[in-house]
């Protein structure tokens, strides 16, 4: 195929394939509605520009490019050709669940991966086995995709050069946003509202908000809701506790207010997600 296909499909929809990019040199990289693109280069090489800074991608080259990366194919060989992994915003929130806060400062930083020459195998068959799993596992895909690139990403925060994701000075902003980040993993299932967060950083929710939009392209009351979100469908899919314990658990009111919660996030009934194969699919 030429192209990476849009994601016109709907928002829990995750598309894999691979590319030439062979008309798009010159042209800002696009990927409809993908939260997150993963490229490994399989054949060739190219010349990419990312954020404003030049890169050569040659073969098993990894290449992580979030919504809001500033991406340009400048050049290509003609053998070059990537894999490509197209999330959308809820799974890649699912993968990025249990990742360590220090890799998407690192990724943030150096979107473009080079693996060491002894990793080089084991891309190669980190790649046979995603293309099993789209080909052949229909009825746990997406789970299995899931923890797939968990490994992947954890593979890449093992290797982090030592104190890389302190090599360089962060702003105020930055450290101000990223602490956020870490506090709403640890108290989102106690502490919904904004404000709590903004007074444990000591400055004004509006402030908050102005850095969130900045650095994550969302409020802080979406981030707490989406981290909240991925706490309940962990506990749907990986416990037996009834509604009602994972109410408590997660200090709602009670398990009526939980499930509109739910499903005002979702659009799906708790019920639902839990019974349609575990949540594997959702």
């Amino acid at each position: 195929m030429q192209h990476i296909p849009k994601l016109f499909a709907p928002d829990n929809a995750i598309v894999t394939g691979e590319s030439t990019l062979a008309d798009l040199p010159g042209i800002p990289l696009s990927f409809g509605h993908a939260y997150m693109t993963l490229l490994v280069c399989i054949s060739g090489s190219a010349y990419f520009t990312l954020n404003f800074k030049d890169h050569v991608v040659r073969p098993n080259d990894v290449l992580v490019l979030a919504e809001d990366t500033i991406a340009l194919l400048k050049r290509r060989s003609r053998c070059f050709r990537v894999y490509f992994c197209l999330m959308p915003k809820s799974f890649a929130a699912e993968v990025a669940y249990q990742l360590p806060n220090p890799l998407f400062m690192f990724l943030h930083d150096h979107p473009h991966c080079v693996p060491a020459a002894k990793d080089k195998p084991l891309i190669a068959m980190w790649l046979k086995q995603m293309q099993d799993i789209t080909q052949h596992c229909p009825t746990y895909q997406r789970i299995m995709l899931r923890n797939q690139l968990q490994n992947f990403f954890l593979k890449i925060a093992e290797q982090m050069p030592g104190g890389q994701s302190g090599s360089r000075e962060f702003s105020r902003k930055e450290m101000f946003s990223w602490r956020f980040w870490e506090l709403v993993g640890k108290h989102c299932t106690r502490h919904r509202g904004v404000k709590f967060y903004a007074d444990a950083l000591s400055i004004t929710p509006f402030y908050l908000s102005q850095l969130t939009k900045e650095f994550f392209n969302h409020t802080p009351k979406e981030l707490i809701d989406r981290q909240l979100t991925l706490e309940i469908k962990a506990l749907l899919s990986y416990s037996n506790l009834a509604i009602g314990q994972i109410a408590y658990k997660l200090h709602f009111a009670d398990a009526s207010y939980l499930c509109r919660y739910f499903k005002r996030q979702t659009g799906l009934s708790l019920s639902c997600y839990r019974q349609d194969g575990e949540a594997g699919n959702k």
